[in-house]
């Protein structure tokens, strides 16, 4: 009888750890996001995490823009916390080719021992009909 009762109890115990669990990983975040501006075009963007009352620094992105007006490169960087600084994480660069209306991207991280963004790099085209879908 006393082994039934504590096989329930650690049974329920169990279910409700891991219902805690769904609903913590389920919970959205609060983010807040410092934009600024130049000549109407987004030149970078911080995102903060807000919990408890407190903004946490996580991610900044910083854009260029060709001579059409166009995103030509998009850098993001994380919060190193223990090092109070930026650290680079990956580049994204936009070539615009007008007769075949495609996009070319290429995509690099940050490689720490080169000091560059050539880790990882992918490439891949996309219709520029997508441009305002990517960059909204």
């Amino acid at each position: 009888m006393k082994t039934l009762v504590r096989s329930k109890s650690i049974l329920t115990l169990v279910f409700m750890f891991m219902c805690s669990l769904a609903v913590s990983a389920v919970s959205p975040k609060d983010y807040l996001y410092d934009t600024k501006e130049e000549n109407g075009k987004i030149v970078s963007k911080v995102v903060f995490l807000q919990e408890n009352g407190l903004l946490s620094k996580q991610v900044r992105y910083e854009f260029q823009y060709n001579e059409n007006g166009k995103v030509s490169e998009k850098k993001a960087f994380r919060w190193d916390r223990a090092n109070d600084e930026w650290v680079p994480f990956y580049q994204i660069t936009y070539q615009y080719d007008d007769q075949s209306g495609e996009i070319k991207t290429s995509y690099g991280m940050w490689d720490k021992k080169k000091k560059d963004f050539s880790l990882n790099v992918q490439n891949m085209v996309i219709p520029s009909v997508n441009y305002e879908e990517i960059f909204s």
